[in-house]
Parts: C-alpha cells; structure tokens; sequence
C-alpha cells in the first residue's frame, strides 16, 4: 500500500484525499446533522409549545383565585351573615342595615377587582329579606338551575359551573355556601365572570398551526364552541400534563386548570418532513463534487505555481527595501499582491511617522522643561522672602511665608490628580499654619490617622477645602475652634474620613436638605443667600466621579455642640495616577 502511494501522482493523492477525508466524512456529517437538526427542532417545538401552555394556565388560575378571593369577601363577611341571619323587619333597621351595608358590599367587590366579572349575586336562604338592587335573590329562584341539588346537597363548600341564562348567557359561575359560625345554612353566593375574559390567554394564543381547547373529563369541547374546534381537537383523551401524543402528524400536550375540572388541550401541526429532500440534495451535492474534481485538479496546480512564485517575488520585495511588486493580474493572486504592496507602503508611512513622532517628542519635552522656569521662579522668590524675614527675626512670618510657598508648589503641580494621604495632611498642615496667623491660639488642629494609611493614594484637594469651611462657618465666639481630622479603615474595606469642630453645628432641617443634596447632586443656585459651599459640592462630584454614586459627602451635627464632615472611600479603589 505504501508503495503503491509513493508511485501515484500528487493529482492523484489530492483526489483521493478529497474524496476518503472531505467528501464522504461530509456526506456521513450532513445526514447525521439532518437527523439530529429534525429531532432538535422537534424537541424545541414540544418544549416551547409546553412552556406557553403552562404561561395560559398560570395566567387563567391567576384570575380564578381573584375571583374566588372576591367571592371570599362576600361569603365570610361577618356583618353580611348577621344580615342575612336574622328576620328582617324595619323596626330593627334591617332596611338601613341592607342599604348602608349588603347592598355597597357587593358594588365595591364589583368595582374594586383586577377581572372582569360580569355579576355578582346573593341568593338567601332566608326569605323573609326582600330581593333587590339586581343581586340579593332568593334561594328558591336557583332550584331549577341544573347544578342546585348537586350543589346543596354536597359536602363541598364551594363549586364552579359552567352556566346558561337568558340574561347573561353563558358564563362561568363560582358559587359558595354562605355559612354562620353556628353552622346554619344562610344561602350562597355566585360570581359570574365571561369566558371572553377569563379565558382571554387562550384566545390571544390562537395562529394557524396552534391552537387551544378547553375538554371535561368526558372529552367534550367546552371552549372555544363550533365545528372549528372541534376539528382542530378530535376526541381523544388528554395526556397527562407534561407529556405529549404525536398523532396524525399533529402533537396534543395538556394542563389540567385547577378549579374548573377541565384541561386546556393545545394542538400543534408538526412541520412536514424534509428527509426525502435532504436525501436528493446529498447526491446531487456528489454528483457536482465528482464532476468538479477535474477541474479542481488543474485549478490546484496552477494555484501551486503561482503562489511559489508570489513568495518569491515577496521575499524579493523584503530585502530590497520594500519595493513593490509589480502586478499585473486580476485574480485573487492579483488581490493579494496588491494588498502585499499596500501593506508595505503602510509600513514605510509608519516607519515616516515613528521618526516625525519621536522629533516631536523630544521638542515637547524641551518646551516642558522651558515652562517649568516660571513655577520655580515663583518658589525660588517665596524662599528668598522666607530668608530675609527670618534674618530679620520675624519667625513666624518666615514660616508662614515658607508654608505658603510649599502649598503653592503642591497646587502648582497639577501634573497627577491623585496624590498620598501623607501629601494631602502635610499641605492641610501648612494651611492651618497660616490661619494661625490670623487666629493664633485661637484655633487648634488635631489628627488621627493610622501609619499604614498614610501611603494610599486618594484624589487631591478633599480635606484642606472642607477645614476651611469649618473655619469659616464654625468658629465659635470668644473660644477656641477645635478641628479633629480622624481617618481609619472600617470593617466593610472603606476608608472613613471625618472632620469634627465644635462650632455651633447645622440645624436639623438644614442638615437634611445639605445630606439630600448632596446625595442627588441637586445644588441650590448660586443666586440663592442659602447656597452650600462651592467646595463642598466640588469635593462631593469629584468623589462620586472617581468611587461612585454611592461615595457622596454625609454632613452630621448637634446644633450648638459639633458639626462632622465624613467621607468614605473604598479600599481597593487605588486608581493609577494619570497626567494632564
């Protein structure tokens, strides 16, 4: 065999190839998927079908607990069956009793429902009460209805009938005994609801290869009525729910309806068998491949030829610095040169911009040194001022001048939006130095923060802004204003960071109204005497930019003790640094 396949013709080992590894395992593989294709289908149909049935009777038994839960408000209403228990007479005001009382029970059940029942009626027991207002009747008017003595004469509190009647046509009828608590009989109730609305789902599902029928345990048609129906849904007895019967090309699934003592049978018409189609495509597709093969052969040939050709020309074009090739096909091997040719022009364009880049790169960082000249220029004037008050002896002064210099370096340096906790205290630091100045002994600044936090990374410019309205709003009169900075790490990974001062606190409205602003970043207008701080609301957009809606400013105070600014910020939240 070996030897036999070392003498064929690589035309010849090309066809047999194609026909052992391509042809045939492609055959075997369209009619397995074809088999597996049709049983998925059907699977799928079976599936989805049972599925949109359990939908209509989970929406059909939805309508039938209101309605028994509006007959339930009917039958056991304690006031109701004291009415209907007891002689009538107006001496005892049972007049007023059936106007005030018996009569709006049964409008508002009428009114305040999600179904539309069509009526609802009161059959007494007790006919000494007159019938009136289309819903008090008494018993003796239902004795020729054919479900009466089944009904009364049954153990069962409670029965639906499908009933017929001149005023209302057909309809479906909940009845239920009307029992005092000593167990006397005091008549029923009926809720008559259409079938048009209770069974709206299974009219609102009807298409033309599926429909849905009501059955009773005989296998009668109850709903939809007519030879349409009945044609759609021979006899036959339901399956039990969550099977199927495939029967004339035709698949039947049930569901039986709680309640009513029927089953919703839906019919489905299968789709029709393609297997004989499928078949005649396979061996025409054969037959085609068997007739191109031929021509397959000679194709592959040419197609060898020319691409070893195309590399070399490529590799020509590579070590002769990118040249182009010259092309004069219009073929796919033509296609290919040409987009060869493109990607080597995209290539040199680059290799263009890379060098233009890199220049442009390097005369930005020149111009970026330059504009650094004018900030230190600024330190460098603050620190010679800072040196020649402190020669003078004016300590204080000289510190204050050195700490404003540090704290405009730090704002000047805008090149990172976040910065260390240690960074943020230490400028907060020079910034009550110089209120110091103003204030003196006057005003004291306390912090509290754990080492291990001093390295993490936070957004710039979040305390100094809201010490300074605590200087501004809270400092108290003819006392000293003390200002605790407390920051540590809270059991749920967030960083809570709280400003405290003994001023004289927010009212408690006021404190409402600021923590629902900024909670919904709904500010008062700048117009307004009642504006909040502009820092504030800055602080509190840009901690909910960076963490999220749920990381907003929380003010908290006792009026004439302490106000309290507290941030949370979570843990993990160390976002990398960008520039500007």
């Amino acid at each position: 065999m070996r030897r036999y396949l070392n003498t064929m013709s690589l035309k010849s080992k090309v066809t047999l190839a194609f026909v052992l590894l391509i042809l045939l395992p492609f055959i075997v593989l369209g009619l397995y998927t074809y088999d597996q294709t049709q049983r998925y289908m059907r699977d799928q149909l079976i599936a989805n079908s049972q599925m949109t049935l359990k939908q209509v009777k989970s929406t059909i038994e939805n309508k039938i607990e209101l309605i028994e839960s509006v007959s339930n408000s009917i039958t056991y209403n304690y006031r109701l069956q004291q009415f209907l228990a007891a002689p009538y007479s107006q001496a005892n005001n049972s007049l007023d009793d059936y106007f005030s009382y018996a009569v709006p029970l049964i409008n508002y059940a009428m009114l305040f429902q999600k179904i539309n029942t069509e009526k609802i009626s009161v059959y007494m027991s007790n006919e000494t009460i007159p019938e009136g207002f289309g819903a008090f009747y008494h018993e003796t008017k239902a004795i020729q209805e054919p479900w009466y003595d089944t009904f009364k004469h049954d153990e069962k509190k409670s029965l639906w009938v499908i009933r017929q009647s001149q005023e209302l046509g057909e309809t479906f009828g909940y009845m239920q005994k009307i029992i005092s608590l000593e167990d006397r009989d005091l008549g029923f109730s009926l809720v008559d609801v259409r079938p048009s609305d209770l069974l709206d789902p299974i009219a609102r599902i009807a298409e033309s290869n599926r429909h849905i029928v009501l059955m009773d345990a005989q296998g009668r048609i109850r709903f939809p009525e007519g030879s349409g129906a009945t044609d759609r849904a021979p006899s036959l007895k339901p399956p039990p729910s969550g099977s199927y019967v495939i029967h004339n090309n035709q698949l039947f699934i049930s569901e039986p309806l709680k309640g009513l003592d029927l089953s919703m049978l839906m019919t489905i018409t299968l789709p029709r068998s393609f297997g004989s189609l499928q078949v005649v495509t396979n061996l025409a597709f054969l037959t085609a491949m068997v007739l191109l093969l031929f021509a397959f052969y000679s194709v592959l040939k040419f197609a060898l030829r020319k691409m070893k050709t195309s590399i070399g020309q490529m590799a020509h074009a590579i070590e002769s610095g990118f040249e182009p090739i010259p092309n004069d096909r219009q073929d796919e091997f033509g296609v290919i040169t040409e987009k060869f040719n493109l990607l080597l022009n995209k290539i040199t364009v680059l290799m263009k911009d890379r060098i233009r880049q890199e220049t442009m790169h390097k005369d930005a960082q020149f111009i970026a040194l330059q504009s650094q000249i004018n900030p230190h220029f600024i330190y460098n004037t603050l620190d010679m001022f800072s040196a020649k008050m402190e020669l003078a002896g004016q300590f204080d002064v000289s510190d204050a001048m050195a700490d404003f210099g540090k704290m405009m370096r730090y704002n000047m340096d805008n090149q990172f939006r976040f910065t260390t906790l240690e960074a943020e205290i230490r400028y907060l630091e020079q910034y009550m130095n110089l209120q110091k100045i103003k204030y003196g002994d006057n005003i004291e600044l306390g912090i509290r923060v754990p080492d291990t936090l001093l390295p993490f990374q936070i957004i710039r410019f979040i305390l100094q802004p809201i010490v300074e309205n605590s200087i501004k709003h809270g400092f108290p009169q003819q006392e000293t204003l003390r200002i605790e900075l407390d920051i540590s790490l809270q059991p749920d990974n967030t960083i809570r960071l709280s400003i405290h001062d003994n001023g004289p606190g927010i009212a408690p409205r006021r404190l409402l109204e600021l923590n629902e602003r900024f909670r919904t970043s709904a500010y008062t207008p700048s117009s307004s005497p009642l504006r909040e701080s502009i820092g504030l609301g800055n602080i509190n957009e840009r901690l909910k930019l960076y963490y999220g809606e749920d990381y907003s400013i929380r003010l908290d105070s006792v009026p004439g003790q302490y106000a309290e600014t507290i941030l949370t910020i979570p843990y993990n939240a160390r976002e990398e640094d960008s520039h500007v």
